[in-house]
């Protein structure tokens, strides 16, 4: 049932949702985040618990795991004539709700798929920004479905906290009988806010650390509201911020944009709420779960430390270029 102090109708609240994913689309997950913020800001001084949960995990406290092991996975999967083009990281439902205990509380960090796209369903190699967010209006993009392979190569860190708290929120809101217009609002905000965080530090980890390759980078969710799906960078964006962070050298290296890794201060709103449970978990729909269920072991993941600093620096660039 319908419930909400922010919001006239069900149309209304999806209009909101949808004008954050159209800020993603257009590369402005700053102003997303901020939107987002505004509105927990005010749940929290309402009195709402999990807004105030959300509004305490910066960018800089989220951390991105299994970056180093990209360029190995592009190799084993790139094909002669048929090379890896883009790469989406998505947020994917968990199968079954996690089993919670007092040691851990609600923690749980969410599940996610990395996705490997070629060009053949789409010319990602090549294609604008604008180009990605005319086919993504249609019913279904091109590349939906379209994927070469699937794993659980990429990871994050630091969104536990919450993650556990908005899937509780989610299952208790969609019981017919719920009226709590705050718990609805704080639920509906809060998952939009999980997805744009995460976007914002895919994004600095791109940035801070590069990639394995110029190719286009994707942040999404599989099967979980409230299922964006929005390019962090094309191919082309990613190769103009080459160009604009570092020379090529002779070895065809960039000497700015890849960075030795050092270990960031934590800030000092970093909450971590509680110990990280077992990483057992494997979710998403069926045939993702069962690519993943063949891939082979690989060696314990590594954090990616780089701090998510001077977000937006990119975005602003681009932006002046344009203007």
């Amino acid at each position: 049932m319908f419930a909400s102090n922010l919001f006239g109708s069900e149309d209304e609240r999806q209009g909101f949702l949808d004008d954050v994913e159209s800020l993603l689309r257009r590369g402005q997950p700053d102003v997303a985040a901020g939107l987002l913020e505004g509105q927990l800001g005010d749940l929290a001084d309402d009195g709402d618990e999990l807004a105030r949960l959300c509004i305490k995990v910066p960018v800089s406290a989220v951390r991105i795991t299994g970056w180093e092991q990209l360029a190995g996975k592009l190799e084993k999967l790139d094909r002669p004539g048929r090379p890896i083009t883009a790469i989406g990281i998505d947020i994917s439902a968990p199968f079954e709700m996690p089993e919670l205990d007092d040691r851990h509380g609600n923690f749980y960090e969410p599940d996610l798929d990395t996705v490997y796209y070629t060009d053949s369903a789409f010319p990602f190699a090549s294609a604008s920004r604008e180009m990605m967010m005319e086919e993504a209006q249609n019913a279904k993009a091109a590349w939906v479905g379209h994927f070469e392979n699937v794993d659980a190569t990429i990871g994050v860190r630091g969104l536990g906290g919450i993650y556990g708290e908005v899937l509780i929120a989610q299952k208790k809101c969609k019981d017919y009988d719920h009226k709590n217009a705050m718990e609805q609002d704080s639920a509906v905000i809060a998952s939009a806010f999980i997805a744009v965080r995460l976007h914002q530090a895919i994004k600095a980890t791109a940035e801070g650390r590069g990639m394995p390759r110029a190719a286009c980078l994707m942040v999404g969710n599989n099967e979980s509201f409230p299922y964006y799906d929005a390019p962090v960078m094309t191919r082309p964006e990613y190769e103009e911020y080459l160009d604009a962070e570092g020379e090529e050298d002779d070895c065809g290296q960039y000497d700015h944009a890849f960075g030795t890794l050092r270990l960031a201060p934590l800030p000092d709103d970093y909450d971590p709420f509680a110990a990280m449970p077992d990483e057992d978990q494997v979710s998403g729909a069926a045939l993702r779960k069962k690519l993943r269920a063949q891939a082979e072991a690989e060696t314990p993941e590594v954090a990616n430390d780089v701090a998510p600093a001077g977000i937006g620096g990119f975005l602003n660039r681009i932006l002046k270029r344009s203007a």
